[in-house]
């Protein structure tokens, strides 16, 4: 039986610190592997809280398999996350808050949950500049791939929006959205399209310098914890030169 708590010392060799503001992409099963961990996903939330007891606390609450166009409403409290346990675990956590957006949510705890979650209605695509995404970046904040495939980058997809390649807009819906305090609001979005291409968000890290990130085991998992500072402005710069370094053609 693995012992979630080990996950704030294992983030702690990684560089992760009690005032950081943490961006977490996850894989649960990854980090138990074949073993059980205590007290199961809310345990591993917890433990995530506490490594930044002092900080942000930010993870995925993207719903765009449940809200797509052929069901075009999200509810900020009540529409589930589609990516995996520990978002949907962290969603129905105390305390946690959710930015307002139809397909690409993020669910905040902790110091600057509410000033990192208030604007994102204002975006008109899935990783605006109002997005916490933008904010990890603009804070200074760290990107951590918890067990998670490195390739799932949500981040990239904010630096990608700034380029605007060809392949990664589709159409703009109108979507019914129901707040926190019951009223409802349409918010159009576009919507991204990789039908014809797959993600390779991993190849970040050959253009990352040493310094900007580490890589090692929490609990079962290997994971990675990146400064968003540099993923940003790095992976923008790499766009510029080739626009289609973080994809390959299906």
């Amino acid at each position: 039986m693995l012992d979630a708590k080990k996950i704030i010392t294992d983030l702690r060799g990684l560089g992760v610190q009690s005032d950081d503001i943490i961006m977490v992409h996850s894989s649960y099963n990854a980090l138990r592997g074949d073993d059980k961990i205590a007290g199961g996903p809310e345990a591993v939330i917890a433990a995530l809280k506490t490594t930044v007891a002092d900080g942000t606390l930010l993870l995925p609450g993207l719903s765009y398999a449940n809200v797509n166009p052929d069901n075009r409403f999200f509810d900020v409290l009540k529409t589930p996350t589609c990516v995996g346990i520990l978002p949907e675990t962290m969603r129905q956590s105390p305390d946690v808050l959710r930015s307002v957006h139809p397909t690409h949510s993020i669910l905040a705890w902790g110091k600057d949950a509410v000033a990192m979650t208030q604007n994102q209605q204002k975006d008109h695509t899935p990783v605006g500049p109002n997005s916490p995404l933008r904010e990890v970046y603009r804070r200074n904040g760290k990107i951590v791939m918890l067990g998670a495939p490195f390739a799932r980058n949500t981040s990239l997809h904010g630096v990608e929006e700034m380029i605007l390649p060809d392949y990664l807009f589709t159409t703009t819906y109108d979507y019914e959205v129901t707040l926190a305090n019951g009223e409802k609001i349409t918010m159009p979005s576009l919507r991204h399209d990789f039908s014809h291409h797959t993600q390779r968000y991993d190849r970040v890290l050959d253009i990352l310098a040493p310094e900007d990130y580490q890589v090692g085991q929490v609990l079962q998992g290997t994971s990675c914890v990146m400064n968003a500072k540099a993923v940003w402005e790095k992976a923008l710069a790499k766009y510029k030169k080739d626009i289609y370094y973080f994809v390959d053609e299906k």
